[in-house]
């Protein structure tokens, strides 16, 4: 039988005037991710709040997963038949294609969701298709909510597809649906936690690493690109720069006008800086870090605050309030914990005071820096990073 793939969306139907935008932005993620894998070409229709793929008749299932599982507005999808809207035919399809099972489900439920033209009801459909099931053998007990297995029926434009397995997507906004923002990634569990989440509101990421090469080794450069380069499967068009910072933090942590327990919020607010001026390069409406509110010493609120007054610009954190669990987890999902685990010396841990500061003052920090050459440091630093293509 003729398939086709049925995706749905979800916060994207609440968007009312604007939704059409991203539909469309989501019509062309799906058909881009499909032709950049297959190499062919696709047919990605919209209808009646519904996206819709025709399937070859030798397509694999995994390897669309493995594709739409990374796309963003998804609600969910579904690989389904393309059946009749008559229920006495389309229960018999639906029993002729039922799926072989190497665990037998224990319970089942029919799932009608129907056109408001035909003649019959939902739950008359589904009532009638499940007594054909039960009739023809399905030998499994009737479960209306939470059953074990679903025939899953969609009827509308004078056909009746159905499915039995509805995969779950990623939800959010359409990729770049939103405008830039830049990301100050390392190679921790937060930061590509807290970029990840903010592609998933529509935001097209950029991508900013500060090193303390050769003060350090490559190691933590190479897992921040291996990191980005995972993230980039959930956006197009990834840009990464590469800031060289050690040699400013040493410069800072051997001067003897500088206290040592400051370092840290200065090393920070210089980032800030730094990441801004990208950010203005790029025309880019923000800045995203992986801050967690307490959760180090330069996470204090009173650091926070120091620090954040370096930048002009938006700072989103949207982290702040996650428990270091609830992080984790995410990241073991996306496939990024496995690299940040690795040991590696990163930028952060470089001349770093023993007993860091909790509750730094800001004007303290501004008279410190009134005497440092922070604009040539920030526009040097921009002007010797590398930039990353994924």
């Amino acid at each position: 039988m003729k398939r086709v793939l049925i995706v749905h969306y979800g916060e994207i139907g609440l968007k009312k005037a604007n939704k059409d935008y991203f539909v469309k932005k989501l019509q062309k993620s799906i058909k881009m991710r499909l032709e950049q894998k297959f190499r062919e070409t696709f047919s990605v229709r919209y209808t009646l709040g519904r996206i819709l793929v025709v399937l070859s008749d030798k397509f694999v299932e995994a390897e669309y997963v493995e594709v739409l599982r990374k796309i963003f507005g998804v609600k969910n999808y579904k690989f389904t038949y393309v059946g009749s809207t008559e229920v006495k035919k389309l229960e018999k399809q639906i029993w002729d294609n039922m799926p072989d099972f190497e665990d037998r489900p224990g319970t089942f439920r029919v799932k009608v969701k129907r056109s408001m033209i035909l003649p019959y009801k939902s739950a008359e459909a589904e009532r009638e298709i499940g007594a054909y099931l039960i009739d023809s053998g399905i030998d499994m007990k009737v479960k209306l909510k939470g059953p074990e297995f679903t025939s899953d029926v969609e009827l509308f434009n004078n056909i009746g597809y159905f499915s039995y397995k509805t995969y779950r997507g990623q939800g959010g906004l359409s990729p770049n649906s939103q405008s830039k923002l830049v990301s100050l990634i390392s190679s921790g569990i937060d930061s590509p936690v807290a970029s990840y989440q903010m592609m998933r509101r529509g935001a097209r990421v950029i991508f900013v690493h500060f090193h303390g090469y050769p003060y350090t080794d490559k190691d933590e450069m190479h897992q921040s690109k291996e990191i980005v380069e995972m993230l980039s499967e959930y956006q197009f068009d990834t840009k990464m720069y590469l800031i060289p910072f050690g040699e400013i933090q040493k410069t800072i942590a051997t001067n003897s006008d500088v206290p040592a327990k400051i370092r840290t919020v200065l090393y920070r607010r210089l980032m800030l800086r730094i990441a801004e001026s990208i950010a203005k390069k790029e025309r880019a409406k923000g800045l995203v870090t992986g801050d967690n509110f307490g959760q180090v010493a330069s996470q204090t609120p009173e650091n926070m605050f120091a620090i954040h007054e370096a930048s002009s610009i938006p700072l989103y954190q949207p982290l702040i309030s996650l428990d270091k669990e609830d992080v984790i987890r995410i990241a073991e999902k996306l496939g990024t914990f496995e690299i940040s685990k690795l040991p590696c010396k990163d930028s952060c841990s470089m001349f770093m005071p023993k007993h860091p500061e909790l509750k730094a003052n800001i004007y303290d920090l501004r008279k410190i820096e009134e005497n440092l050459p922070i604009d040539d440091w920030v526009a040097s630093s921009v002007e010797s990073g590398e930039i990353v293509y994924f």
